[in-house]
């Protein structure tokens, strides 16, 4: 499937970060003639705000609070910056500056004044590079826990298309057997499109109608899910219809396990779900339906944290009650009105 359609949050990241490169590499930026780290950070966030697609757009946001967090951390080692609790960011810098190990390394001394295009070329381009690389590692990053969380012959419930899932189920199935049970949404097609990927690589799977999901539960061992923003509450956003799953899962005792890659940390709290959605027109969710059917159309599900058993992210494995951590780790709170 077209990476575009497959994974459109990932798809919209990187183009909005690749944008930002362009524009700094081709040096379109409008910034000041001796621009300091503070000028890059304040012209990263404009264009962000320029890039965002609508107010539901979460993702673009995120991958700049990462590109401008990593800024930070990055001239706080070379002595351009000073951070406040350093102590509390050590981890995340090491990281940081391993990943930077297969890259050419420039000392820029403290205190010294440093010219803008140095800045650039060793601060802010190699920051960009090293959220890309996140972005594009992701993926693997998650898998290597695919072999920690099943049994064999365990069934597993999913819920509509996810790249995430799908490759986390192909890195597990290397060390166990198990069923897959792809609930279809009865708003769109992808689950059975997910049915079928699956299926290709001779994996154990039946597509079911959403309306099966009671019955099938009490079947169920796991529920792995995709996820659209991880709230710093720790609830999260989803297609429609993973609320009643998740509910429902609970009630059966049966874990709910969310994968998702750090950029689709979203520093936003939801209370209700109304907090962050859009009401659409039926039509535009399912074509099929009749224009005298009197019903609302929403864009998310919001799921309390309480309903979520574990997330697994390419940064670890954190509890909704403890993904605040990684928060902390991955923005910084100064940046958080992007």
């Amino acid at each position: 499937m077209n990476s575009q359609i497959a994974q459109p949050r990932l798809y919209s990241s990187k183009e909005s970060i690749l944008a930002l490169k362009a524009h700094l590499s081709a040096k379109q930026a409008k910034l000041p003639r001796n621009s300091t780290i503070e000028d890059y950070i304040i012209y990263i966030k404009k264009l962000s705000n320029r890039l965002k697609q609508g107010p539901l757009d979460f993702w673009i946001p995120n991958v700049f609070r990462r590109v401008i967090q990593v800024i930070r951390l990055m001239s706080s080692e070379q002595g351009l910056l000073q951070i406040k609790n350093k102590e509390n960011n050590f981890k995340d810098l090491a990281h940081t500056i391993q990943r930077q190990s297969s890259r050419s390394k420039t000392t820029v001394e403290t205190g010294t004044e440093t010219g803008s295009n140095e800045i650039q070329q060793n601060i802010i381009l190699p920051a960009i590079e090293q959220v890309l690389e996140e972005l594009e590692s992701h993926s693997d990053d998650i898998n290597t826990f695919a072999s920690t969380h099943f049994f064999t012959n365990e069934v597993l419930l999913v819920y509509e298309y996810s790249t995430t899932v799908l490759n986390f189920l192909l890195s597990a199935k290397k060390t166990r057997n198990f069923e897959i049970i792809v609930l279809e949404s009865e708003t769109e097609t992808l689950g059975k499109q997910f049915a079928t990927d699956l299926g290709k690589h001779q994996l154990n799977v039946t597509l079911t109608p959403f309306t099966n999901a009671y019955a099938i539960m009490q079947r169920v061992n796991k529920t792995l899910l995709g996820v659209d923003a991880i709230l710093k509450n720790g609830g999260l956003l989803m297609h429609p219809g993973t609320y009643a799953i998740c509910v429902l899962a609970k009630q059966f005792a049966v874990p709910v396990i969310v994968l998702s890659g750090a950029h689709k940390l979203t520093p936003k709290y939801a209370f209700d779900q109304t907090t962050f959605n859009e009401l659409v027109s039926p039509l535009k969710i399912n074509s099929n339906s009749s224009v005298d059917q009197m019903s609302i159309g929403i864009t998310f599900d919001y799921v309390p944290p309480e309903y979520i058993s574990l997330y697994i992210t390419n940064q670890g494995q954190y509890t909704p009650q403890s993904i605040y951590q990684l928060f902390s780790d991955f923005y910084d709170v100064k940046d958080e009105d992007i």
